[in-house]
């Protein structure tokens, strides 16, 4: 009996730390869950393919970086070669040999079989055509590795544009449902005085259209909300049925907006132009290299055994030694102009390139300002929205009042609640835009990249 007692309260021990560890765990996991805007950018970052892509992208031409080096270093390859010759090769040699000058007469050279057996050994000397092109590679490289990081910054952009729309769609919800608690309330309020006999049943009936409507409207916010949410669980890469909660707050930007920098100097379309330029100049400097010599550097050994008979493996003596070593020397004396014409497109090519970065700058300098006004007024539009809403929050609750008393319509009623929400509404969408307009201001001036990708 105390036996049985002693096991039945070790199971009760056992279960009450298996409830309180699950419990943690499911704490856990809801903070967890709960992302902030920082989170979301970093799983960004980490899971999304198309940034898995251009790293591999990255990858690669490093790869091609190393391929190009490889043709400065040597060069050795080992060949063989075993002819049998059907029908010995016949060569004319001179009368004077046998006695018959001014004649020629054929005579068969050669053995039937011949074996060839050697090593070559290449390098390169001097070839300036090869080290631009090295340089020309490693600037792709750079370019290649800057068009990651703008990637990576477009990423960032538009997680969090989709990142604060969702927190906004989120505060219109709240307010769909505050304004059905609040209709359903009258409805109720409205269907007594219908059942005793007080007000007529196109009242009633216009209180239910009501509330209808409205909640047609928070289906619609719902499915936006999803619609929404499944788009940000796609660009951070995680399972469309895991189920996330955002942080309410809303991001503060003031201490990166500050970061004025009217030269661009760190932003990445910029940078990637100014790689662009040097490539151009690199380009031009290639094809110039092609007037200028080249010189190689070559050694070779090789055996060779001619026999009448398939005996060379048997025979050592049967098989002669040749070795040589050299330099080559290339110059280049007239190839139609064609260099000239090369040369001539490239420098071409380097005008595009420095009127398109200097567009650039126009372009950029021209969007930050409108960055600016936009967020100015943007401000401006939030202030004078939230005014309106208090204003009409305080008349929907005296209206609302007012008709209990018997001194308002149900009509005053609806168009209070209508103007209230309205007011709401454009005060939600004014602090989004207000944040889209600071995003834009963080994007122009490298925010985005001190913010979320250091």
């Amino acid at each position: 009996m105390m036996k049985t007692k002693m096991i039945k309260k070790s199971r009760r021990l056992m279960l009450f730390i298996a409830l309180i560890f699950v419990l943690q765990m499911a704490k856990g996991q809801e903070k967890d869950s709960i992302l902030t805007l920082q989170s979301c950018v970093k799983l960004c970052i980490e899971n999304n393919n198309k940034l898995k892509q251009a790293e591999l992208e990255l990858l690669k031409s490093k790869y091609k970086y190393k391929e190009s080096v490889s043709y400065g270093l040597p060069q050795i390859k080992a060949y063989g070669s075993l002819d049998d010759f059907f029908s010995i090769p016949v060569t004319m040699i001179p009368g004077e040999i046998i006695g018959a000058p001014g004649t020629m007469f054929p005579a068969k050279m050669g053995t039937k079989y011949n074996s060839t057996a050697g090593v070559e050994l290449g390098q390169m000397l001097f070839n300036q055509t090869y080290f631009t092109s090295l340089q020309l590679f490693k600037k792709t490289c750079e370019i290649t590795d800057l068009s990651l990081q703008k990637s990576k910054e477009d990423m960032a952009y538009n997680i969090a544009q989709i990142y604060f729309m969702i927190q906004i769609t989120a505060l219109q919800l709240e307010l769909q449902d505050s304004n059905l608690v609040a209709l359903k309330k009258i409805s109720k309020y409205i269907n007594q005085q219908y059942q005793n006999g007080l007000i007529k049943k196109m009242e009633s009936d216009r209180i239910l259209v009501a509330v209808g409507n409205l909640e047609a409207e928070k289906a619609n916010f719902v499915s936006i909300k999803n619609q929404q949410m499944n788009m940000l669980k796609y660009l951070m890469g995680i399972n469309l049925n895991r189920q996330i909660i955002l942080s309410e707050n809303l991001e503060a930007f003031d201490n990166y907006l500050g970061l004025s920098d009217t030269s661009f100097s760190q932003h990445s379309d910029l940078l990637i132009m100014n790689k662009r330029k040097d490539l151009a100049m690199l380009n031009i400097k290639l094809s110039k290299s092609e007037y200028l010599p080249t010189l190689t550097g070559y050694a070779s050994y090789s055996l060779q055994a001619p026999c009448d008979e398939f005996d060379m493996l048997k025979k050592k003596k049967n098989w002669y030694e040749t070795s040589l070593v050299g330099v080559k020397l290339s110059i280049p004396i007239f190839e139609g102009f064609r260099i000239k014409n090369k040369v001539e497109q490239n420098k071409i090519e380097l005008n595009q390139t420095i009127m398109g970065l200097e567009d650039l700058k126009n372009e950029l300098n021209t969007n930050y300002m409108n960055a600016i006004q936009k967020q100015n007024t943007n401000k401006i539009t939030v202030l004078k929205q939230q005014d309106n809403m208090n204003l009409a929050e305080n008349i929907f609750i005296l209206v609302n009042d007012q008709y209990i008393q018997g001194l308002k319509s149900l009509t005053d009623v609806l168009n209070a609640q209508s103007e209230y929400n309205t007011a709401r509404l454009l005060w939600f969408n004014a602090v989004l835009q207000l944040k889209l307009s600071e995003l834009e201001i963080l994007k122009l001036n490298g925010g985005i990249q001190t913010l979320f990708l250091k």
